[in-house]
């Protein structure tokens, strides 16, 4: 079995994404980018660290409609102001940000951008619970979560790509929460994992999985009747949001609370 760090990487720059991008050098301040294309420009290339990323597609990320006729000039202006903050953070980091052949590229390893880093944690924590061993995942799960806020991905264009990449890191960050609250079950934590799943749960009410998490977890404290609300609860916001049922695994774990009664 592989094992992997549970803290996040320390490299000469860290690139922030959550809560705002942000360029960090060794003392760790933060230099913001100015205007929202640069900011944007940072984020579309971070999140391919290391890996050239096309003209076509930056400017999928920097203009939300059709792209004006100078958008070639204006994508080097940006970038030029990029590589200036990129100094900013400390001298010579601007030779980090690479023009190549149509596109450009972010000279940093995945594990300098925060949220990169935050999905190997996510991604461990949950090879770690596939292979029974829950208390690395807790570990690996709680570094990911840690500093990674509900809206991570915020301050950028309302394109496309930048609205559908903030979805799926949101996505993400569900998703770990559910891994740890399970891999807390796992321990016979119930009390913590009740904690941790109710305010995702209420936050996400339509989100079959937490609420049959939550379900499991305050029946086994005993609390039948939260068990049982829970699942009304679902049951009411699917019918009038979905025009749907729980599923089955709902379905099987409310009856088997009626039954226990």
């Amino acid at each position: 079995m592989s094992t992997c760090s549970t803290s996040r990487g320390q490299w000469e720059i860290d690139i922030k994404l959550l809560a705002g991008p942000a360029v960090c050098g060794p003392g760790k301040t933060g230099v913001v980018p100015g205007g929202v294309k640069s900011r944007t420009l940072l984020a579309a290339l971070a999140l391919d660290a290391g890996s050239a990323v096309s003209t076509e597609r930056l400017m999928d990320y920097l203009w939300e409609r059709e792209p004006p006729r100078s958008a070639h000039k204006n994508l080097q202006l940006y970038a030029s102001r990029l590589r200036r903050c990129l100094d900013a953070a400390n001298a010579g980091f601007s030779r980090l940000l690479v023009h190549v052949g149509h596109g450009y590229r972010l000279d940093v390893p995945p594990g300098a951008v925060d949220v990169l880093s935050a999905g190997g944690l996510l991604r461990c924590g949950v090879d770690r619970l596939r292979e029974g061993d829950p208390h690395s995942a807790v570990a690996s799960l709680t570094a990911a979560l840690a500093g990674w806020p509900v809206d991570g991905l915020v301050g950028l264009v309302p394109s496309g790509p930048a609205t559908a990449v903030a979805a799926l890191w949101r996505e993400r960050r569900i998703a770990a929460v559910e891994h740890l609250a399970s891999a807390k079950v796992e321990l016979g934590a119930w009390e913590e994992a009740a904690d941790i799943l109710a305010p995702h749960a209420s936050a996400h009410p339509t989100r079959e999985s937490l609420q049959v998490l939550l379900m499991r977890a305050l029946a086994h404290l005993g609390d039948r009747v939260g068990a049982i609300d829970t699942y009304r609860r679902l049951w009411r916001v699917l019918d009038a949001d979905l025009g749907i049922r729980p599923g089955r695994e709902a379905r099987a774990v409310f009856e088997g609370l009626l039954s226990n009664a």
